[in-house]
């Protein structure tokens, strides 16, 4: 067999490029985060759930790092009871801002983009909404509370004040899925 020799020598070839891959990615996966994620990391490979203050619905993320930690998803979900509401948050170094920046998608077709801020224990989330009767400006601030519990706040620029909208404390509730 004339092919013998030279298809063994690929397929060995091509197992050992998988095998330095695979152990590649493993060592990306315990190394740190980058530095412009690491006031969020403590967010990572868990999720978290809360309680509206109806105390009915509730909300849970689930982050994860994808593609060797250049990226943090959040994955949430809000049920009340109907027809849950979910979308998908990703987080990403803006490299000409020099800041992390989010794309979120969710269940009733709506994008949203926006930059987070870090002060403190804090990540600030300011958002610029366009719709049809003009910008909406919304801000989040999820303040960490310990290691397993985070605040939530979030207001409406109304005027020149901020209107609260609601809060909400999420804790650790397991693993990513």
């Amino acid at each position: 067999h004339a092919f013998a020799a030279p298809v063994g020598a690929l397929v060995i070839a091509a197992l050992s490029f998988g095998a330095a891959r695979s152990a590649a990615a493993q060592s990306t996966d315990r190394a740190a985060p980058p530095a412009h994620f690491a006031p969020m990391a403590f967010l990572a490979e868990s999720c978290w759930k809360g309680a509206f203050p109806d105390n009915v619905a509730t909300d849970e993320h689930c982050f994860t790092w994808v593609y060797g930690k250049q990226f943090l998803r959040d994955k949430h979900i809000v049920r009340n009871g109907k027809t849950p509401y979910e979308g998908e948050t990703m987080y990403a170094l803006d490299v000409a801002a020099k800041q992390v920046s989010y794309v979120y998608w969710s269940s009733d077709g709506n994008t949203m983009r926006g930059t987070v801020e870090s002060r403190g224990d804090s990540l600030i989330f300011p958002t610029r909404l366009d719709t049809p009767k003009g910008p909406i400006e919304i801000k989040a601030v999820w303040t960490r509370l310990g290691p397993d519990r985070y605040r939530v706040w979030q207001a409406q620029k109304v005027g020149d004040a901020w209107k609260p909208m609601m809060t909400m404390e999420l804790t650790r509730s397991g693993a990513a899925r």
